[in-house]
């Protein structure tokens, strides 16, 4: 599956928009430039799993595997933890704004998570952690998903 995934990133490739995201300074190592249409229809030909939703999550060098990975967890697989883990660990606004979109706010322990997330980004602020900023604005992201 993992290789079907990599392959389609490959015919799906944009270069203006990869050369743009990279000059815009994106921290990843590749990426392919594909836009959200292109990452639903991804999703769609693939079967849910946790499995591999955790490994494209852990392949922080790519794009496109972390806006994938929220896509394809089953939520109803996801422990609070894990979540609360995941939030923490976005490197970018477009990752936190497609992993509450697609998957926190699906939790059924969603809004019990925001307060979680809240103190867990002030731990990291005051760790002077670099993901602070980020945490905190996954936390935003979350409370607007769940306000809709």
């Amino acid at each position: 599956m993992l290789k079907e995934i990599k392959h389609s990133f490959m015919v799906y490739r944009n270069g203006i928009v990869a050369d743009t995201l990279r000059a815009a300074g994106m921290p990843y190592a590749v990426i392919f430039g594909l836009q959200l249409p292109q990452l639903n229809e991804i999703a769609r030909s693939q079967q849910p799993s946790a499995a591999l939703a955790r490994e494209l999550w852990a392949d922080r060098r790519v794009r496109e595997s972390r806006l994938l990975a929220p896509m394809l967890f089953p939520a109803d697989e996801l422990q609070p933890d894990e979540a609360l883990s995941m939030a923490c660990d976005v490197q970018t606004r477009e990752e936190a704004d497609i992993l509450c979109f697609k998957l926190l706010r699906r939790l059924p322990y969603a809004a019990g998570l925001l307060p979680d997330l809240i103190e867990a980004s002030g731990r990291l602020s005051a760790a002077d952690s670099p993901e602070a900023p980020l945490a905190a604005y996954c936390a935003e992201a979350l409370k607007r998903n769940l306000a809709d």
